[in-house]
């Protein structure tokens, strides 16, 4: 079990970030649904993104949990980076 927490961290980015843009659906169609998870989707490439440059600027880590917490850590900033934006665009 302790061979895979690192994929248990990654994973759990993914059903935050998708779990966080479902929650603010305003309707439950499920093209909704749908765009909510493929968001979730994308963050996570974003954190996977994040996660390589910092790896590639400070070399590879011998802890496979370092780099996890990485995706975890760039999925969130992405998910609230996106957040942010759309909540600044349906204001304006």
């Amino acid at each position: 079990m302790t061979d895979s927490i690192a994929s248990w961290i990654t994973l759990s980015a993914l059903i935050g970030s998708a779990g966080w843009y479902i929650l603010q659906t305003p309707d439950r169609q499920m093209s909704s649904l749908v765009m909510g998870f493929m968001s979730g989707v994308l963050c996570l490439f974003g954190g996977f993104l994040i996660s390589g440059a910092v790896m590639k600027l400070t070399g590879s880590f011998d802890n496979a949990l370092i780099p996890a917490l990485l995706v975890c850590a760039g999925t969130a900033s992405c998910t609230v980076a996106h957040t942010v934006y759309k909540k600044k665009k349906s204001n304006s």
